[in-house]
């Protein structure tokens, strides 16, 4: 059954002004005047239910003809049957390549549709997705930015597509973030992270784009959400990370070795490692945890074993094996201090240090 019956139109009212000739064979004209000729191809096309070439060639036919003509109405009624056949199957040509991933498919389908069908709003989330695809991002924003504007015009629309509506923002604002526009990107976040608390991705992209802006409590609020919920992402490691960073920088010490403890065991190898083990080696030495200060400080080694934070390690792994009486892995420690640190004004003190354990005064002790 065609979509001419569908509509309720008869679909003799196609042929029924056919004077025999059929679209195979019927030679279409070069240029369109309203002669005979251009009628018989006319009522051909509409015959052959050839509805592009119906619009291609009769709608012309409409300017030309007077209503009074015998076949105004006939065209008339045939060509806007074709328009709602073409534009239908422009529609779901868009639906149906977007949802298959047809990317090339859906930028042409859907442009068609939405010139044809301009509350068409979807079309225009069809097109960002397609552009976003291929990698075009500016593109693509520049499409959802449209089907936003459009479909928040309509309260009832959005009502319908708030799905879509958070995917469009979504995409739009990571494309944003990705191109240097955090302006453009965190209003879209701010509003997504509203709207939905348990999307973590979205928090600790909004976290890390306030943390750049200089809003520490923004960023501290945004990972806190991402670390309650502890989803599965990839980026929960360094959400620890940075959570951990900001409660040091802060002085709130208990929750940086918290989390920064939970970082280092998440990701052993991650890219933040050594910055990690210094921070927990710097706390456990502050707190008096001489244990886990030996454990950071060599773990901090194995990542930074040049410059001045290398140096100061050495010797606060120095001290704490003479606290010890470990004496050989006292004198190890400090003589890398020195050989890191030649001026530093600890070293006389140091130097002094391995001369009373040369001299005994560091008795062997515990390991």
């Amino acid at each position: 059954m065609t979509l001419w019956t569908s509509t309720g139109l008869p679909l003799t009212l196609a042929v029924s002004w056919a004077a025999g000739a059929s679209a195979a064979t019927m030679p279409f004209p070069a240029q369109i005047t309203g002669t005979p000729e251009d009628d018989d191809a006319c009522e051909a096309v509409i015959e052959a239910q050839d509805w592009e070439q119906v619009i291609a060639l009769c709608e012309p036919l409409l300017d030309i003809h007077d209503e009074n003509h015998r076949l105004f109405e006939f065209i008339q009624q045939n060509v806007d049957y074709a328009h709602t056949t073409v534009n239908y199957a422009n529609q779901q040509q868009c639906l149906e390549s977007a949802q298959g991933g047809d990317w090339d498919t859906t930028l042409v389908a859907c442009p068609a549709t939405i010139a044809a069908m301009p509350d068409f709003f979807v079309g225009h989330l069809f097109v960002g997705l397609a552009h976003n695809a291929q990698g075009a991002a500016e593109e693509a924003n520049a499409a959802f930015e449209r089907f936003l504007t459009t479909v928040e015009a309509s309260p009832e629309m959005a009502a319908q597509l708030t799905e879509q509506i958070a995917l469009a923002r979504r995409t739009a604002a990571i494309n944003y973030l990705t191109a240097g526009d955090r302006a453009s990107a965190l209003p879209m976040l701010r509003t997504l992270a509203a709207d939905d608390p348990s999307d973590a991705e979205v928090h600790f992209r909004l976290g890390y784009a306030l943390l750049q802006e200089g809003d520490t409590e923004g960023a501290e609020a945004a990972f806190q959400v991402v670390i309650g919920l502890n989803p599965d992402i990839p980026q929960l490691g360094q959400v620890l990370f940075l959570a951990g960073q900001l409660a040091y920088n802060g002085g709130n010490y208990d929750v940086a070795t918290t989390r920064l403890s939970a970082y280092a065991e998440r990701e052993p190898e991650g890219d933040q490692i050594t910055e990690a083990h210094w921070l927990l080696a710097s706390m456990a030495a502050r707190a008096d945890r001489t244990g886990d200060a030996v454990t950071h400080f060599a773990a901090f080694l194995q990542g930074e074993s040049s410059g001045d934070r290398a140096a100061l390690a050495n010797y606060s792994l120095g001290t704490i094996y003479f606290n010890r009486n470990q004496c050989d892995r006292a004198a190890t420690y400090y003589n890398r201090f020195l050989r890191l640190a030649p001026n530093d004004s600890k070293v006389a003190d140091v130097r002094e240090t391995l001369l009373d354990i040369d001299d005994g005064l560091c008795e062997p002790g515990w390991d």
